[in-house]
């Protein structure tokens, strides 16, 4: 039979979890990764001399662990030698809610007084902290941390065995000893790494330091997405980022491990061919991304049987190039029905069931590939290679030991690394490959929902902020110890915009990921933004201080359909007018003291009209038998518009909400008081940032229990059938702006 060849790829990386470089860990996953796969994962490999293996870790992962090594705590290590006695009431707290965080049945139910603790902890709705002994709580810490070590180091920490199966009453020393053990574990993961691939058993390739969606900082316009409202335009300085971020890692691999790179696996398998050249000129040669990518480039998908086998695996299993003579990098496409069948389908199954079933229908593609005129296939298996095994029986163990035997008694297969494939089988050609990611082949998991592109908006006015400030502070040095000092300071505020550049913050904002841990990524995506104009020596904006997961104004629904209601100023109208529109629920805001006059805000339209309605909280309108003091502005940006000027209203506070930095075409002016509705004004922007007054030829207005207004969209210009119009409401008094409807996103809508 001809010989097929399988590049295994496991892929390790966890975000940067420090607020600061020299701070503790906040969440504890490379610790516990660190002893329960990245070290092990390797070891298997003692047993299997003919196996070579190829491993992809990221370059903030790897930083992560050498700080472990050298002594870096997390929150939860702090707790598991802390001493009896000194536990607080927030700690219990702590503990309660975050060391059951394991995976129940392949975790917990291993250690028969664990689950005890476990089913204490969630048998009532009401528990307290004082339902539980001291001795219970630090009982819960060593065994939720032992819980995260491969029994494959029982033999060479005999003692950990021992602390394994004693399952309760720890002692301090015990808990000591648990962390020296898992300390030293990390500190072997370096070495015997740099051993394997100096006796060429393994091939490390890395990510893009930071792990950012290369493509989007490239061109941001590469995603496809419709959402797109306030998105920032393509930005050279991100691109510039990109390119400083994919040098970074490398020079740090080749640093640690004494050889450099040849392949890099892009953050997420996002791909576009501005990343493929991005990585011919850093001298990459090889990279990997999703059989999806490979059907789009083709225009052609692959077809599977019901089994899930590929019918035709022919295109899928070589090497690629490209036509253009100076561009050298190979992109080898994955088969991402393996990496789902470990990382989703086996995990509840037999391991070694589920390893034979992985080794058969890589023998059935083998077989289909004898078929092919080409001598040399590879055939790609692109992993997740620390979060999966949580699933599996122990950590995975009889799967692993299963598969590798399998394959290495079979003389017709055989392991490579991915450079020696790719520098001695000549690849086939591409004009290009399509843009897109591993999920649905295409960026819609990091951006084009309202939260992430506000995460975008952040990011990219601190990338110019960082800019401008940069070049002030070096123009204002007077001699070299000054500007080598400036140049320090730059250095590191640039760190932190790499940091905040990294795919898990954008992965983890708005729909639809969720975690219970949403609202440290949030902390700590804006605390890195923060920490930008904090080593400048420069005030951070204030919209950095509200959490991105609960903005106050962001719509809780998007408009579903055209809409026409009945503008008559009544609650109790026919619900049925507004049921497709879009919804606004505004609750008192923690940035002003001040009670809100507009708690509720619909809007849509039609063919002709745009439609919006202010619930309001009568209580709270400012009155007065002289002047009517209650505005509301809406501020209208179109396509075509002929001019565009900055909102004509004062500043209340300091706080410069995103929103305001567009500039609109128009805007309609609302005035009332209790009773009374002056008839709206439409505004208009003129050249040198004048508004002038117009007449409005097409509106319908209503104010009795609530306002309604439908103006027409010919009363803004030219806008045409498809053409959209975004939007913003502020309050005011005085023209002075007292609450801005979103802070930081247009509303949108389409003719």
């Amino acid at each position: 039979m001809k010989k097929l060849n399988l590049a295994f790829i496991w892929h390790f990386h966890q975000p940067v979890y420090q607020e600061n470089p020299t701070d503790d860990f906040v969440m504890p996953w490379v610790r516990l990764h660190a002893t329960k796969d990245y070290l092990d994962m390797l070891l298997r490999l003692e047993d299997h001399k003919k196996i070579k293996l190829n491993f992809n870790i990221s370059a903030t992962l790897l930083n992560s662990i050498e700080k472990y090594a050298n002594g870096f705590h997390d929150i939860h290590s702090r707790l598991l030698i802390t001493k009896e006695d000194k536990l607080s009431d927030v700690n219990k707290t702590f503990i309660l809610q975050y060391f059951f965080d394991v995976n129940y049945s392949t975790m917990i139910l291993r250690k028969e007084y664990y689950a005890e603790l476990y089913n204490k902890r969630y048998s009532k709705d009401d528990i307290t902290i004082n339902d539980f002994s001291e001795q219970e709580y630090f009982d819960i810490i060593a065994n939720y941390t032992l819980c995260w070590i491969d029994k494959k180091f029982y033999s060479i920490y005999p003692e950990l065995k021992e602390l394994a199966e004693k399952q309760r009453n720890y002692t301090y020393e015990d808990r000591i000893k648990i962390f020296e053990i898992q300390k030293d574990i990390i500190k072997k993961i370096i070495p015997t790494y740099k051993k394997f691939q100096d006796e060429n058993r393994i091939e490390i390739s890395t990510s893009p330091y930071y792990h950012p969606i290369i493509p989007l900082l490239l061109d941001i316009t590469e995603s496809k997405t419709s959402y797109v409202e306030n998105l920032p335009e393509k930005n050279p300085l991100l691109a510039q980022d990109a390119k400083e971020q994919t040098k970074k890692a490398l020079d740090y691999f080749e640093k640690v491990f004494g050889k450099r790179p040849k392949g890099i696996w892009l953050p997420e398998h996002c791909i576009s061919m501005k990343s493929v050249n991005m990585l011919n000129d850093l001298g990459v040669t090889w990279t990997v991304t999703d059989e999806g990518i490979l059907a789009n480039t083709l225009g052609r998908e692959f077809a599977r049987d019901f089994e899930g086998n590929l019918e035709a695996p022919f295109d899928l299993c070589v090497n690629y190039g490209f036509h253009k003579k100076d561009n050298k990098v190979n992109v080898v496409f994955a088969d991402s029905f393996f990496a789902n069948l470990v990382g989703f389908g086996y995990g509840n199954y037999d391991g070694k069931v589920a390893a034979n079933d992985f080794y058969e229908k890589i023998k059935t593609i083998q077989s289909k590939l004898q078929f092919s005129p080409k001598e040399n296939h590879v055939l790609t298996i692109a992993m997740d290679g620390e979060n999966c095994w949580e699933s599996y029986q122990n950590d995975g163990e009889e799967f692993l030991e299963t598969l590798y035997s399998l394959i290495e008694n079979d003389d017709t297969l055989e392991t490579v690394l991915l450079s020696d494939f790719t520098q001695n089988v000549k690849p086939e050609k591409l004009d290009s490959v399509a843009s897109g990611s591993w999920i649905n082949r295409n960026f819609d998991l990091w951006i084009g929902e309202p939260t992430k592109n506000l995460a975008w908006i952040y990011l990219n006015k601190t990338r110019n902020d960082l800019s401008d400030y940069s070049r002030e502070i070096i123009d204002n040095t007077n001699d070299e110890k000054e500007l080598a000092k400036a140049k320090r300071m730059i250095d590191t505020a640039k760190e932190e915009i790499f940091m905040a550049e990294g795919s898990d913050w954008f992965w983890w904002y708005g729909e639809p990921n969720e975690s219970s841990n949403d609202h440290i990524f949030d902390f700590l995506f804006r605390s890195h933004l923060k920490n930008v104009y904090k080593c400048l020596k420069k005030p951070s904006p204030k919209h950095l201080d509200v959490s991105l997961t609960s903005i106050i104004g962001k719509p809780i629904k998007q408009p579903k359909g055209h809409i026409k209601p009945v503008i008559d100023g009544l609650v109790n109208t026919d619900v049925n007018y507004w049921l497709n529109a879009g919804y606004i629920f505004l609750p008192d805001s923690p940035t002003f003291s001040a009670k809100k006059t507009i708690k509720g805000i619909y809007y849509g339209n039609d063919e002709d009209n745009i439609y919006i309605k202010f619930e309001l909280n009568k209580n709270n309108l400012a009155n007065s038998i002289y002047f009517i003091k209650n505005e509301v502005s809406i501020y209208f940006k179109t396509e075509r518009q002929e001019n565009a000027n900055p909102v004509r209203l004062a500043h209340r506070t300091e706080n410069m909400y995103p929103v305001l930095e567009n500039q609109f075409g128009y805007e309609l002016k609302l005035s009332f008081n209790e009773h009374e509705l002056i008839p709206p004004q439409l505004i208009k922007a003129g050249y040198g940032g004048m508004w002038c007054l117009q007449l409005i030829r097409k509106v319908a207005y209503a104010y009795k229990e609530s306002i309604e207004i439908a103006i027409s969209f010919d009363d803004l210009g030219a806008v045409s059938e498809g053409d959209r119009v975004d939007f913003c409401i502020i309050t005011s008094s005085n023209g002075n702006i007292n609450e801005v409807y979103p802070q930081d996103i247009l509303l949108s809508l389409t003719r």
